[in-house]
């Protein structure tokens, strides 16, 4: 507990990032030495900042990780540290993992075999359709869905995933209390009810600042197996998840673009560069010998066909023909007409087949 405490009260101390952590750990040996040391000692290691030497010592005489406990119970914020059993195998094995982890949820889901689903934060309906798409495949295939709960292709990530009752890690780039952007906290909410975990190495009152979101890139590719990549221009923070992943020895897929679209420039490059062309969940499994699974749930929507109606399959089969329709074009296609159309679009929806992307247009799910 001694050893806990330390990393804990450290890692919320101003001023003590991972770099000065590890050089306080190597200095001491032991890290439960911390609450042996006198002012004198810590006012001796000058590889910490003085005023960050000066809120440690406070921090040690005022008990101050009694406080940060309870703030975090009173936040339902739980906490492990990079000691701790239950804390990722994966992300540990990262050059810089972060010596403590709060999360909200179920954190057994951070051992569990994950795919990684990032991209731009203004999506095309394409890429939107996309990042859905293949969320809500990997998730009925039982497998975990992480992404930055940032506005578009990650948010359309944890939706995918969470529509299809799958489980999903949300890696925020920002404290748990204080999640960032604002009006993704209902999204976290859903996440964690659901089942799925929000985890952040920001502790609690943490003022989001524009370099986390980089830095929490490596937590997204550290704690998942692969990283699909669904669109991103050419200066896509999405590619600082790539190169992170590259380093990690994790395998990397992108999704193709449209040649014309800037939404798509970052993603067409990074396939000339070596990473994956991925059109179908199968491309990424096989790569981890799950290939057969694709195969089961192919066979499984198969059998699930004969419970359409004629005007749902009618539907389905424009929708395939012609991917993204409008719901005009729809009713063209189907000879269906509107009145009708629109409730066979919400049954097709609640049974998982069809999305709606939004100003009346359509696709397969």
């Amino acid at each position: 507990m001694k050893r806990r405490d330390a990393y804990l009260l450290l890692w919320c101390t101003s001023g003590i990032g991972y770099k000065t952590l590890r050089s306080i750990e190597t200095y001491l040996g032991d890290i439960g030495r911390l609450w042996n040391l006198d002012p004198g000692e810590i006012n001796s290691m000058q590889f910490v900042g003085k005023k960050a030497r000066r809120a440690l010592i406070d921090g040690i005489k005022d008990g101050a990780v009694n406080r940060i406990k309870e703030r975090l119970e009173k936040e339902n914020i739980s906490y492990m540290t990079i000691e701790c059993e239950g804390y990722p195998s994966k992300l540990r094995q990262i050059f810089d993992p972060p010596y403590v982890l709060f999360y909200r949820g179920n954190r057994a889901l951070l051992e569990n075999f994950s795919i990684a689903i990032v991209g731009s934060r203004k999506p095309s309906a394409y890429g939107m359709l996309c990042s859905k798409k293949f969320s809500g495949e990997l998730s009925r295939l039982g497998v975990t869905v992480v992404s930055g709960m940032a506005t578009g292709i990650d948010c359309c990530s944890h939706y995918g995933a969470y529509n299809q009752k799958g489980k999903t890690v949300a890696v925020l780039g920002s404290s748990l209390d204080n999640p960032y952007p604002p009006e993704n906290a209902g999204l976290m909410n859903k996440i964690v009810e659901s089942g799925g975990v929000a985890v952040s190495e920001y502790p609690p009152g943490t003022r989001t600042l524009p370099g986390f979101f980089p830095m929490r890139n490596r937590i997204i590719s550290g704690m998942s197996d692969g990283v699909l990549i669904v669109e991103a221009a050419q200066k896509s923070g999405s590619l600082i998840t790539m190169d992170y992943a590259l380093d990690q020895g994790r395998n990397v897929y992108s999704v193709p673009g449209n040649i014309n679209s800037l939404m798509s420039e970052g993603t067409n490059r990074i396939i000339k560069s070596g990473a994956k062309l991925v059109t179908c969940v199968e491309d990424i499994l096989e790569d981890y010998g799950l290939g057969t699974k694709k195969a089961g749930l192919e066979m499984a929507a198969a059998a699930a066909a004969a419970d359409f109606s004629e005007s749902e399959a009618a539907v389905i089969g424009a929708l395939r023909q012609n991917g993204i329709m409008h719901i005009d074009s729809i009713c063209d296609a189907t000879s269906i007409p509107l009145s009708e159309i629109i409730g066979v679009l919400n049954i097709l929806q609640i049974k998982g087949i069809v999305l709606e992307l939004g100003a009346n247009t359509y696709a397969i799910a």
